[in-house]
């Protein structure tokens, strides 16, 4: 049971991830951080590499947003 509703889970986070990105939320962010790891970790668990590798890709992707809009957050909020 639990092995069917673990994807859809993760479709779910990363959805709401991405809502929040849209509206320009560093949240959005942090719930793809998660949401890519354990794409990470079931795609390895079921042997698609390729795609582990995407979701790796991507994580490294929201780290760097993450760091990029807190920066200009705080830069911002500076002036």
């Amino acid at each position: 049971m639990m092995e069917e509703l673990f994807p859809w889970l993760l479709v779910i986070a990363s959805l709401a991830g991405n809502v929040f990105v849209v509206r320009k939320d560093v949240r959005g962010q942090w719930i793809w951080t998660f949401a890519n790891l354990g794409w990470i970790a079931y795609d390895l668990s079921i042997g698609a590499y390729a795609q582990a590798a995407l979701f790796t890709v991507y994580l490294g992707l929201c780290v760097w947003g993450i760091v990029s809009w807190t920066r200009d957050a705080k830069a911002q909020a500076a002036h």
